[in-house]
């Protein structure tokens, strides 16, 4: 084989070698969970975005998204996430609701509740089990979570037609648990409009936090006729008839042009833009006990600075320029700050214009965020400058 060629294969290898390492990747896993509440074999599916292994510091915000036996819903989520979230990213997690034929059990049985309105014999299902359903989700598939994965506090759960009417009906009851939830074409009708009267009479003023609350409907009075338009259209009534939710956002949106199913894209995409804008507004609060952490960070260069921004005012209350690294050794920088969990925070030079690039951060510059940490240092490496 002639020379030249090669050394050209030589190259060409080597360079599919390198772009194959350094390919921007997540990772999705599969979880086997026994259900105790159930009874059932189940199945989870979670998303880990780029770099979460790597970024072994560093804790996501997750998003819950229901109905996911059907595979195009969740893969729609993380995948739209990482387009219209920004640097924002997030572990996204799909609860799937299986079918049992062979016990007459499906999705609905999952998702609708036991009714307190109309007798058993006149409602939708004949075995409403959601109450069990949603013990599997909360003492089940969350502990999982939190217990495999970096985590904060931040949920987020998604829902389309039944598990939409669900995860609406749990961000009411437990607001506590959630900070917003995505409704697609719920259905607010079911027990004589059950779901619609509770949500008009939440006193929404009394959350504590802030919360993102997004209901949208599609063209359903062909699909589901009058009730099910009748309930959506007394929320709606409601909503802009109180106008002020406090602090939280609720958000109604229509689709007339859109049938029940293929609405979820665009549905999807209008309500992660305003998400976005909502956790923008709703950044973590630092709370607890002040614990002293040694951060150490490797620089590149004998005269780089270093300084430490974020959250708090130990962490200069994102003034670049006001907490600045000792200079320990020439490519190391140090200082010991009392701090509260959760922590948001970059390293500079001294300025927005020198954003530092670390090993706890991808090449989009995200704050680096740690929901808590047992140990008392953290290292970071600054592996770029954004301003070099």
């Amino acid at each position: 084989m002639n020379i030249k060629i090669r050394a050209l294969i030589f190259v060409l290898v080597v360079g599919l070698t390198n772009i194959s390492f350094s390919q921007e990747t997540a990772k999705l896993e599969i979880i086997n969970i026994k259900s105790e509440f159930l009874n059932q074999d189940r199945q989870i599916l979670i998303y880990t975005p780029w770099l979460y292994e790597e970024r072994d510091l560093v804790s996501f915000d997750v998003i819950y998204v229901f109905d996911a036996q059907h595979r195009e819903l969740f893969d729609l989520v993380h995948s739209a996430s990482s387009f219209i979230m920004g640097k924002k990213k997030f572990i996204v997690v799909g609860i799937q609701s299986t079918a049992y034929p062979e016990m007459e059990y499906y999705r609905n049985n999952d998702l609708y509740p036991m009714p307190i309105n109309v007798p058993l014999e006149n409602y939708n299902v004949q075995n409403p089990n959601s109450e069990n359903f949603w013990k599997y989700v909360n003492q089940e598939v969350f502990s999982i979570i939190s217990n495999k994965y970096r985590i904060t506090n931040k949920r987020y759960l998604i829902g389309h037609s039944l598990s939409a009417s669900f995860v609406l009906d749990k961000i009411i009851k437990q607001p506590e648990l959630f900070d917003g939830v995505v409704a697609i074409s719920p259905n607010l009708a079911y027990d004589d409009k059950r779901l619609a009267k509770d949500f008009i009479n939440t006193k929404f003023d009394e959350f504590i936090d802030s919360k993102f609350i997004y209901i949208s409907q599609a063209n359903e009075y062909f699909s589901f006729g009058e009730k099910w338009v009748n309930a959506y259209e007394e929320v709606k009534a409601f909503v802009e008839q109180k106008g002020d939710f406090e602090n939280n956002t609720i958000l109604l949106k229509e689709f007339p042009d859109e049938n029940h199913w293929n609405v979820y894209l665009p549905s999807l995409t209008f309500a992660l833009h305003n998400l976005k804008e909502f956790i923008d507004k709703n950044t973590y609060e630092p709370k607890g006990d002040k614990q002293e952490i040694t951060f150490k960070v490797s620089v590149l260069e004998d005269n780089d600075e270093a300084f430490i921004t974020g959250n708090q005012e130990s962490l200069g209350n994102w003034n670049a320029s006001k907490v600045k690294l000792n200079k320990i050794s020439p490519l190391e920088r140090e200082i010991k700050l009392k701090v509260q969990f959760p922590l948001e925070f970059k390293i500079t030079r001294g300025n927005w214009e020198s954003e530092g690039f670390t090993n706890q951060t991808t090449n989009s510059g995200e704050n680096i965020v740690i929901f808590n940490r047992n140990e008392n240092e953290i290292k970071l490496k600054v592996e770029q400058w954004s301003d070099r």
